[in-house]
């Protein structure tokens, strides 16, 4: 059932039922203020009787809010704990969340070879910005054996994706012919796609290479 299309009665009476998605629903109605007070502390409460209960988006949502200090204080831990219950049931957005505390060291020791693990995890489900971290990981060697090969191989499929940061650093790569051989006609090819998306250094390094033409 599709609690967003239920009215907030019906949705609270499933919730005090203990359905866990009705419970998650109400904790977004809480975050929003829809149909309701507004309140950070209600929502963390809703949402954390759904996690309990094993429902993944609810334990992402639950992390979250530990991570942003809504309805409780800043608690990365606890955050982490629930982010792991999450990701052990294949949530991608939460095994890169994961690798990002890892990465910076929040919450637990900085392990910058776990990063990578989480961030491996996060890019299989197809989660583009794992790839793109991942790439960056694999360009500086950090917590991974360096590898232009692997590093130009997870901006593509996140340039492939639409990513604009990843058009650039492939562009720069293919340009450089790091991990490949120099081309800059390719180079020139993802410039352009993250030029049309925004991004300025690769509408300036489109332009010097329209300049050498």
């Amino acid at each position: 059932m599709n609690y967003a299309e239920q009215p907030l009665e019906f949705v609270r009476a499933q919730a005090e039922k203990g359905v866990p998605e009705a419970e998650l629903r109400l904790a977004v109605l809480y975050l929003e203020g829809t149909d309701v007070p507004q309140s950070d502390v209600m929502a963390l409460e809703w949402a954390l009787k759904a996690a309990e209960k094993g429902l993944r988006p609810a334990q992402s949502f639950a992390g979250s809010m530990y991570f942003r200090g809504w309805g409780a204080e800043r608690n990365y831990p606890e955050a982490i704990r629930w982010y792991i219950r999450a990701a052990d049931q294949g949530d991608s957005e939460c095994q890169f969340n994961l690798g990002l505390m890892y990465y910076s060291g929040l919450g637990v020791l900085q392990n910058r070879r776990m990063a990578a693990d989480w961030y491996r995890r996060s890019a299989g489900g197809g989660f583009h910005l794992a790839l793109l971290n991942l790439g960056a990981m694999y360009g500086t060697g950090e917590g991974v054996k360096l590898s232009f090969n692997d590093a130009r191989d997870c901006f593509r499929m996140a340039a492939e994706a639409g990513d604009p940061r990843a058009q650039y650093n492939l562009g720069v790569m293919c340009l450089l012919g790091e991990g490949g051989p120099e081309d800059p006609e390719e180079a020139g090819r993802w410039f352009k796609l993250a030029a049309d998306q925004g991004h300025i250094e690769a509408s300036s390094n489109l332009e010097y290479l329209r300049g050498l033409e």
